[in-house]
């Protein structure tokens, strides 16, 4: 039998170190890996790199999915083609999942699965493309028209539509909400003195009201109050939206009855011309006002700092904001709320003036530059005078019980929740405005949002989409790809220099 030469041996250690290094390397890889796995699986979190925090959820949304206390799925019921729309609805809804194991997300293409897509379409009575909000036997369906706003300028050179807002986080967490509530809130708005009508899609009507609040998401009706004795029962808001004509004395005393027990009311005043022109139309509620410690101006407000192109100055760009949940949004991100031809709505006696029983704070302001011009007999010559109401001006006001947003202490009755805001206009909430001004939709939302007690969906506004773009040229993309091909040579080539090294010292 031969006995093996130092050569060979030398030769056998060395097969065996390489073997060992080789293996120890990919085992090590292997190590590496699968706690790289579980630490992402464990820990993993989500970047959202955008400027505007397009994927970013609020704390409100994460609250309400923390709170979840049943199944929810999003069926998405959109084509992947569509990639302006498709790509910032899928990204979000995933982060919806990733906050809460009870939040599952369904992807539907309409044209790969037209069958399954015919039975969800039966089964959730929707019409069109979009996202359905499901629970049990509930659903809230968000049409695809709904979820953003877009810039249909550039159609005519043949550009396609630009998306300038996306309203996916809105709209998701206040179905959300809905469905744990169970509750679907009654809105009534007022008709018969002239006021604008839902079902209005000129630019002064209020069809677009309907759209920013979700097809499904409150039961909106229209009430004509005049030989009413009460206000409905359920009813969960009542608007009065820009009355032409005054109410009579038996429909204010159904309102402050209603307001009694707790109602909810949003009053849109605007400054009506009266007849001759000499002042402005009575519509009832100056007096009536009074009694909730407000001021309703007779007056034309005009604020000739902010002006707008082809706009005269009683159009008002308002961006000085009150300290109230419903403008905090706005003032923290600098949007002014457009408001055209309004009214001066203030605290009775000023802004020092003490009241008992209501506290009064104003919502939104002029600049100081703004007055409430009270000479109406000749708009043409607007001066502002000794007579007039000095800047800056309150545009809006909301009132609400002394003590109503305190904790009440022990055998002590719970504060009534009656709330009541003003406004001097009601042009703000009108199609045009809404569809010109993001500010405005936030705006209208907050307002009826607030209103109803669901305070949790205040200060969700539309975030803005970023178009950005990378522009290379061909040489540049051609290192870009040689760079991307060149890596993992790279990778391999350190490994082979790393297992050389380490067989060199074992074997030293």
């Amino acid at each position: 039998m031969s006995e093996s030469t130092p050569e060979s041996s030398h030769s056998n250690k060395k097969r065996l170190i390489r073997t060992g290094t080789l293996s120890a390397g990919v085992l090590l890889i292997v190590a590496l890996l699968a706690i790289v796995n579980y630490f992402g699986w464990k820990y993993h979190h989500r970047f959202d790199l955008t400027q505007s925090h397009l994927y970013t959820l609020s704390e409100t949304s994460l609250n309400v999915l923390h709170k979840l206390d049943r199944d929810v799925e999003a069926v998405v019921l959109l084509s992947p083609q569509d990639r302006q729309i498709y790509d910032p609805v899928k990204e979000l809804l995933d982060r919806y999942a990733a906050a809460s194991p009870r939040f599952k997300v369904r992807h539907l293409d309409l044209e790969k699965n037209p069958r399954e897509a015919q039975q969800l379409v039966q089964k959730y009575g929707i019409k069109s493309a979009g996202v359905v909000i499901a629970s049990g036997n509930d659903r809230r369906a968000i049409d695809k028209a709904d979820l953003a706003n877009f810039d249909f300028s550039g159609m005519q050179m043949g550009q396609a539509p630009q998306m300038t807002g996306f309203k996916g986080e809105q709209l998701f967490t206040g179905a959300l909400v809905q469905l744990t509530e169970g509750h679907k809130p009654k809105l009534l708005f007022t008709t018969g003195h002239g006021e604008a009508s839902l079902d209005d899609q000129n630019p002064g009507g209020l069809g677009t009201i309907p759209e920013i609040l979700g097809r499904d998401n409150y039961n909106l009706e229209e009430w004509s109050s005049l030989g009413k004795p009460a206000v409905p029962d359920g009813t969960d808001l009542l608007v009065i939206p820009g009355p032409k004509s005054s109410f009579l004395q038996p429909e204010l005393d159904a309102i402050s009855a209603y307001l009694a027990k707790g109602g909810r009311v949003l009053l849109l005043l605007d400054p009506v011309l009266g007849q001759g022109g000499t002042g402005l139309a009575q519509t009832g509620f100056g007096p009536w006002l009074a009694g909730f410690g407000v001021r309703q101006g007779d007056d034309i407000v005009v604020d000739p700092s902010n002006p707008l192109p082809f706009f005269g100055p009683e159009t008002i760009f308002a961006k000085s904001y009150g300290e109230h949940p419903t403008t905090r949004p706005m003032q923290q991100a600098g949007l002014p709320v457009l408001f055209t031809l309004a009214r001066s709505i203030g605290k009775a006696g000023g802004e020092a003036s003490p009241s008992s029983t209501y506290d009064v704070t104003s919502l939104v302001q002029t600049s100081p530059a703004g007055w409430g011009e009270t000479n109406l007999t000749d708009l043409s010559r607007v001066e502002k005078d000794a007579a007039d109401l000095a800047g800056p001006v309150s545009l809006a006001v909301v009132v609400t019980p002394k003590g109503a947003g305190d904790k009440p202490e022990t055998g002590k009755p719970e504060p009534s929740r009656t709330r009541l805001i003003v406004v001097g206009d009601s042009d703000f909430a009108s199609n045009q405005l809404l569809r010109a001004n993001e500010a405005n939709s936030v705006l209208v939302l907050n307002l009826l949002n607030w209103l109803v007690e669901r305070d949790e969906l205040v200060g969700i506004p539309p975030k803005k989409t970023e178009q950005t773009k990378l522009t290379l040229t061909g040489d540049q993309l051609k290192s870009v790809w040689l760079l991307i091909a060149m890596l993992p040579l790279f990778a391999i080539t350190a490994w082979f220099c790393v297992a050389d090294g380490l067989q060199a010292v074992l074997m030293g």
